[in-house]
């Protein structure tokens, strides 16, 4: 069966009309391919589609190839922080069926909605729950978890205190030895935001690659930057450049991103 072909995520949702949660609005849109997306505030969150195997978002894409050049372990345990409709933690479930997901988000409605909307995996292998981003780190045991992911956003800004030296600290630190950080950058020219979240996960990680478009690692326009940072030096930079050099859109890997 094809992809445009499969069952429809979420039919009994209307789409391209809002509906209220806890941090303000959201809709589900079709595109034409298959694919629904989940927006949030007016802004893309989250890609719903049937193949727990694809995914549509390009820097969901570089998390995965970020995920493959680490070699994560099989039965790894990640937290996902920034949760919205579960995508990439789904995939990783698909991919990785050993593994078990923590994924947290601040808006309180949203963990109870998609689950209702489509195939998550069930806990204990996926747990999703409402909490705050930093809190969701900062509470966790030292060495306790393989993978941390962060794909939080306030509209289209990661929230301040997710781009800080203390959130970097706590990601590192709950980390076990081998371990592995990824973070979602939304990035634009002059972006000062950016350039202070790379330069606080370089201090504490040391090795940090980034993975993006080349004319947004350059500063000439927006998009998302993935970060990938292991807490000692285990990723396989050759690999992630081989994977850059096969993307569809022009990519590139940096191991001294200032945003």
């Amino acid at each position: 069966m094809s992809r445009r072909q499969a069952a429809r995520v979420a039919p009994e949702v209307p789409r391209g009309v809002e509906f209220a949660i806890a941090t303000g609005v959201a809709e589900l849109r079709d595109e034409p391919d298959g694919t629904t997306f989940l927006w949030v505030n007016g802004v893309p969150s989250s890609p719903l589609d049937p193949d727990p195997a694809y995914l549509a978002f390009e820097y969901m894409r570089h998390l995965a190839a970020a995920v493959d050049a680490w070699g994560a372990p099989p039965r790894m345990l990640a937290l996902h922080v920034g949760a919205a409709a579960c995508a990439f933690p789904r995939h990783l479930a698909h991919r990785y069926r050993d593994s078990g997901h923590i994924a947290v988000d601040i808006d309180a409605t949203l963990p109870e909605l998609v689950r209702t909307w489509w195939d998550l995996p069930r806990a204990p292998r996926l747990r999703v729950r409402a909490q705050d981003g930093l809190e969701a780190v900062a509470t966790r045991r030292d060495a306790s978890l393989d993978l941390v992911v962060r794909d939080a956003f306030a509209g289209d800004a990661t929230p301040a205190a997710l781009a800080s030296p203390e959130w970097w600290e706590h990601a590192a630190r709950v980390l076990r030895p081998g371990g592995l950080a990824l973070a979602n950058v939304g990035t634009r020219p002059g972006d000062r935001t950016a350039t202070a979240d790379a330069a606080a996960a370089r201090a504490v990680l040391g090795t940090v690659a980034a993975i993006g478009e080349h004319a947004v690692l350059k500063g000439r326009r927006r998009g998302n930057v993935v970060l990938a940072g292991p807490v000692d030096g285990v990723l396989d930079l050759d690999a992630l450049r081989r994977y850059a050099a096969s993307a569809p859109l022009p990519t590139g890997v940096a191991t001294d991103w200032t945003g």
